[in-house]
């Protein structure tokens, strides 16, 4: 039975959600559990990373094996993966454990398998506009997982019980993909062109820097904004900073493909690197508040442009390689990004702190740079 790309969309849209979802849902109180079940906080980070460093990990060999067995397959047994590991994590006595849990439920990394299907459901003068439905579905789960983590964790909606509600939601996702994805096919032979690996990589590496800057970020937001802003509603500040980073990525998108691709970077790889220094020293609330709506658009836009920018650099025929190492790259950011701004922050270094979000920021500013150059692909 044949599928409308409308319902395929659709159910490609709800398995990116959740699966990013799962990244974010649980982290405002991770950190406290975490040490409930007798681990640091400076470790903490590392147990927080550990589905990020899965979903690093497992996105190329996901994707390589659809290209064997087929994405409907794949997508379902991912989903069923993470399932599990959801339930391993909420039973976890140990923050080890709690760990390898979150791990297991990290592997089901079939977010570039999703993407490989959109890009081959309905027509390809629409290709842009599916990747964009993708994109906004995983910028919304990010500002649901944020607030809505808060004001679980405010309500005494404990960590297991989160887990326990992704674990379920990853079931009921295997179920709609079996149902609502195409038949699987037989992939054609995969392309070799040396160009192909220099874009993936190009793009990977300011992927890697985005993700990098935000989870370590949002890992301790909420004492950095409580320490430079007194008094400041965590969950109001959130909403006034990431509501405004939706409308961001469409305009940056708008913006990029009208040819502006090279400025819309500049000025987003400036917000993503420079305003979480007001972050880190007693600035205030209205301070603290402009600095994070600017880093929040920095970041969508950014989001929404890199995948865009690998559409068009990327030799015809190895697209799916350029997204699969750049989600793999942007994902292990997330993990690295977490781990070291961890220990940064349990030690008190806050001029180190300062340093990484300038460096990623300067990252991205000259990967944006180069992928205008003639000498990696088309300029933009």
């Amino acid at each position: 039975m044949a599928r409308s790309a409308g319902s395929v969309m659709g159910a490609l849209s709800a398995i990116v959600f959740v699966r990013v979802l799962g990244a974010f849902l649980v982290l405002v109180g991770f950190v406290a559990y975490w040490k409930s079940l007798g681990g640091s906080a400076a470790t903490s980070g590392v147990g927080f990373g550990a589905y990020a460093l899965a979903m690093a990990l497992f996105l190329l060999p996901l994707g390589a094996l659809s290209d064997r067995v087929g994405r409907r397959r794949v997508i379902v047994g991912g989903l069923l993966v993470s399932a599990l590991g959801g339930a391993l994590a909420a039973l976890a006595p140990t923050p080890l454990l709690l760990a390898a849990g979150r791990f297991v439920q990290g592997a089901g990394a079939v977010n570039g398998v999703a993407l490989a299907v959109a890009g081959e459901t309905g027509d390809p003068e629409r290709r842009t506009r599916r990747m964009a439905a993708l994109g906004a579905a995983a910028g919304g789960a990010v500002v649901l997982g944020l607030v809505g983590g808060a004001l679980l964790d405010r309500a005494g909606v404990g960590i297991p019980a989160i887990l326990w509600g992704l674990s379920v939601a990853n079931a009921l996702l295997a179920l709609l993909a079996w149902r609502g994805l195409p038949q699987d096919e037989p992939a054609g032979p995969a392309l070799r062109d040396p160009r192909a690996t220099r874009v993936a990589l190009l793009l990977g590496v300011a992927a890697f820097a985005v993700n990098f800057s935000l989870s370590g970020l949002l890992l301790f937001a909420k004492p950095l904004l409580a320490a430079a802003a007194p008094g400041v509603s965590y969950e109001v500040a959130l909403l006034l900073m990431l509501l405004p980073a939706g409308l961001g990525m469409f305009a940056a998108a708008r913006l990029a493909d009208r040819g502006q691709a090279m400025p819309v970077g500049l000025v987003a790889a400036l917000f993503l690197g420079a305003t979480p220094l007001l972050w880190l020293w007693p600035t205030g609330a209205v301070a603290v508040v402009l600095a994070g709506v600017a880093f929040f658009l920095g970041h969508s836009s950014l989001t929404s442009l890199l995948p865009s920018l690998a559409a068009r650099l990327a030799p015809e025929g190895r697209r799916g390689f350029s997204q699969g190492v750049q989600s793999t790259l942007q994902y292990l950011g997330s993990a690295a990004g977490a781990a070291l701004v961890g220990l940064l922050y349990a030690g008190g270094l806050t001029l180190g702190l300062a340093a990484t979000f300038l460096l990623s920021g300067a990252l991205v500013a000259a990967v944006v740079l180069a992928a205008s150059s003639r000498r990696v692909g088309t300029k933009v």
